[in-house]
């Protein structure tokens, strides 16, 4: 049987199809309860997106979510944020940047991160202490998030949120935001009932290995994750899923993102030959799970590259996306990056599908002892995928 580190969407079985059974049930309550809790402030910040023109406006069921991750991220985190110094956030976020755009120095800074992290978050204010969130403390947030390098995408939709509430009369933030944390409260509370069994080494991981083997890392803060936020992105992927399939279904090629950590030889045997978009499988194992979906892309017609979470492939433009034939992409990932890489890929106007890995496994984040060869449900590729794919050339640079 698999090692199970945080989370399996196979809860004991051998495919995760109940999962997705179940999610798309409990987004559908999730969409109903939000419309009953907080649809005048969804209906609200709507309006106001409108009136701005500050993008053009999406579903309500997008909107209800980016209010959830805002208010599980304040209770979440809020603690931490407050009250840090502004010199150690401006210095971690130019740290972030660093990383980005220098793939060389990114071990050295990464050290250097991972030390600022542990320093930024030894002066996390009492636990049972909620703070109140006024603007000057959202900002605060926001701040802190872009310091950790790791909510980069929720950053760039809260800020939306935080221009709304600063728009608000006094009493009117009070009424609004008083409704968006309890209905954070439903969700945390029936979330942890019908998804909880798929998450259950979590608060493990949390307690026994997290405190001692993270530390110092600068993924600390990206491992040390809550139960509750791996429920929230499993209702977002899936709610993004439903926003961008009829654009998805519309592109000519498709190109599935996979990450490392499906590999059979996690013991740098594997084969893969570098493109300037990722890796190619070799077929040097034939019972690896990238080698069977590369195999299945050529029947069916899709691409297939390995890829780090981070989504290299659109660094600098990259030609490739900017072919006659509209691209759409197919992103795997654990439940933690599925949103941010749905998002990230509908700012850069690329239509995308988000399958999660069946449980998590990369030597990398989880599994620091060499790594375990993850999976995911084929049955659920080929629903993402469609029947409207037509083999065709391979994704190439021009």
């Amino acid at each position: 049987m698999t090692e199970i580190v945080t989370y399996s969407l196979r809860n004991g079985r051998n495919q995760s199809t109940q999962y997705y059974q179940d999610i798309a049930t409990f987004t559908n309550t999730f969409i109903a309860e939000a419309k009953k809790q907080v649809g005048t402030i969804v209906i609200a910040f709507q309006n106001h997106i409108e009136s701005t023109n500050r993008e053009t406006p999406r579903s309500f069921a997008e909107y209800a979510f980016e209010l959830l991750t805002l208010c599980i991220l304040w209770q979440t985190y809020a603690g931490e944020a407050v009250g840090k110094s502004p010199t150690m956030e401006k210095l971690l976020i130019k740290l972030v940047k660093l990383r980005r755009k220098n793939a060389f120095l990114k071990p050295a800074v990464d050290f250097v991160r991972g030390l600022l992290n542990f320093f930024l978050r030894s002066q996390k204010q009492a636990s049972d202490s909620f703070i109140n969130p006024t603007i000057e403390n959202l900002d605060q947030l926001l701040r802190w998030m872009s310091a950790t390098g790791d909510f980069k995408e929720e950053v760039r939709r809260l800020q939306a949120w935080r221009d709304f509430f600063a728009t608000q009369p006094a009493q009117e933030i009070g009424k609004y935001l008083d409704q968006s944390f309890s209905f954070a409260k439903w969700f945390e509370a029936d979330s942890l009932t019908t998804l909880g069994n798929y998450t259950q080494n979590v608060e493990h991981f949390l307690t026994e290995t997290h405190p001692s083997d993270y530390r110092w890392r600068e993924d600390s803060i990206f491992c040390g994750r809550q139960r509750v936020e791996y429920h929230m992105n499993m209702v977002g992927a899936e709610i993004l899923n439903r926003s961008f399939r009829e654009d998805f279904l519309q592109t000519k090629r498709k190109l599935v993102l996979l990450p490392p950590c499906m590999k059979a030889r996690q013991d740098g045997r594997c084969e893969a030959t570098e493109t300037p978009m990722g890796e190619k499988c070799s077929a040097c194992e034939p019972g690896c799970r990238v080698h069977q979906i590369t195999q299945l892309g050529k029947k069916q017609g899709f691409n297939v590259l390995i890829i780090p979470h981070e989504l290299n492939i659109f660094s600098n433009g990259n030609a490739s996306l900017k072919q006659d034939e509209p691209l759409g992409i197919v992103g795997v990932s654990c439940p933690l990056t599925n949103v941010t890489g749905g998002w990230e890929t509908k700012r850069l106007g690329v239509p995308a599908q988000g399958i999660l890995l069946d449980y998590c496994g990369c030597n990398w984040h989880w599994h620091l002892d060499g790594g375990i060869s993850t999976d995911i449900d084929f049955k659920q590729l080929q629903n993402v995928i469609g029947d409207q794919v037509r083999p065709t050339s391979e994704v190439r640079r021009t």
